[in-house]
């Protein structure tokens, strides 16, 4: 169960750098415009992009509040890290797929990130 959670926790982190890839360098290709973009406005693209950072910046404010309280609880272990950044992760494709109406960031996000969090529970039991 262990190798398992890993391999999937890699994966959910090389899609992350995926995405990364796409929306740093890749961003006015073509490819990337029509499947993305699509038939959204540059003013409604420009919007769900905004409200997508602003969520990623929260999570960063989280984690760093998390950050500064957790060496006041010797007893959390590491795994609370993946648990924190698994809830991100879902709770970003979740959002990303009610902001760009479409399914896909929840199917390519959500669903690996619950499916880690059910088997780290798992682990846990």
């Amino acid at each position: 169960m262990e190798i398992v959670v890993k391999i999937l926790i890699g994966i959910i982190a090389f899609i992350h750098i995926l995405f990364l890839v796409v929306q740093m360098f890749l961003w006015n290709t073509e490819f990337v415009q029509k499947r993305i973009v699509g038939d959204f406005t540059p003013e409604q693209i420009s919007a769900i992009l905004a409200q997508n950072q602003g969520l990623y910046n929260g999570f960063i404010a989280v984690g760093l509040i998390f950050g500064l309280f957790i060496s006041q609880f010797p007893q959390v272990s590491p795994s609370w890290i993946m648990i924190f950044f698994l809830v991100c992760v879902a709770i970003a494709g979740i959002f990303g797929s009610i902001t760009l109406k479409r399914p896909t960031a929840f199917l390519i996000q959500s669903v690996p990130a619950i499916l880690a969090l059910v088997l780290l529970g798992l682990r846990k039991g």
